[in-house]
């Protein structure tokens, strides 16, 4: 049976192809903003991330964005959302959060998802 050792042979080759493609994305540049050391921006960065999962939920249980369902958020000392862009028929948004605990880092929150971006 010739077909064993190909089959082997074949498996090795894209096994190796899986690591070397994990190993190279492992090494990709991020197009965010390296979030800052300390307990503000981690707590800013889980807001926005809550901010992004709870205008989702709203949108599948009614059809459309709407900022009805961030009134109960909890927002870190000294952070606050924006809203900057919404589509008067509810398909679309844009919040900004920034917080002066965290000077220089902005998050954009769209359906897209939460993208941080440094400012100058």
């Amino acid at each position: 049976m010739r077909t064993e050792p190909a089959r082997t042979a074949v498996a090795a080759l894209l096994a190796a192809i899986a690591s070397l493609t994990l190993l190279l994305a492992s090494c990709a540049p991020t197009t965010q903003a390296p979030l800052p050391a300390g307990d503000a921006a981690g707590q800013v960065d889980r807001t926005a991330q809550i901010v992004f999962h709870r205008m989702a939920i709203g949108y599948l249980e009614s059809g459309s964005y709407t900022t009805n369902v961030l009134v109960d958020v909890t927002l870190p000392p000294g952070a606050r959302w924006t809203l900057e862009s919404y589509a008067q028929n509810g398909s679309s948004y844009r919040l900004r959060i920034t917080s002066s605990q965290v000077p220089g880092i902005v998050w954009l929150v769209s359906p897209a998802g939460v993208r941080r971006i440094a400012t100058p």
